[in-house]
């Protein structure tokens, strides 16, 4: 296992999946991504106006403060003599995944797994199923709370 990428979603769970990818990085020698994918512009998918101007104004923001974490923890990780990079993707969080995996070539996948009841899973769906469902290398869930 040369290669990690640990998809975070928010600080307060990066923080539990990244001392897993550290423990394991330790124990192999292995290179973490740290990958955070942010929601698409509504008019990349859907064919919409961006919103107004102060809802553009707000993902921006909200942009620069995800590639700031996803920065942060990649530096205090090289600061501990494992090698780290950050990525900010935006897009379908499962796909992007994906394309990350294949684009690094990743041996394993570590995500946060929370409890969702049958009827969310249902009409919302489960990211973790479809990565699971998807990929061709291991993926470690990690039992997170929101």
């Amino acid at each position: 296992m040369k290669k990690i990428l640990v998809a975070i979603n928010i600080e307060k769970n990066a923080e539990q999946l990244l001392a897993k990818a550290e423990e394991i990085a330790k124990a192999f020698g292995s290179k973490i991504w740290i990958l955070h994918v942010s929601e698409p512009d509504p008019d990349d998918y859907l064919g919409l106006e961006a919103g107004p101007q102060f809802a553009q104004d707000k993902r921006v923001e909200n942009r620069k403060k995800e590639r700031a974490l996803v920065n942060r923890l990649a530096e205090e990780l090289r600061e501990k003599n494992i090698d780290a990079y950050g990525v900010q993707l935006e897009g379908s969080t499962a796909k992007m995944i994906k394309a990350e995996v294949q684009e690094i070539q990743a041996d394993l996948v570590i995500a946060g797994h929370h409890k969702r009841n049958y009827f969310y899973q249902m009409f919302v769906g489960s990211v973790e199923q479809d990565i699971i469902d998807d990929l061709r290398v291991p993926v470690l869930l990690v039992p997170v709370k929101y």
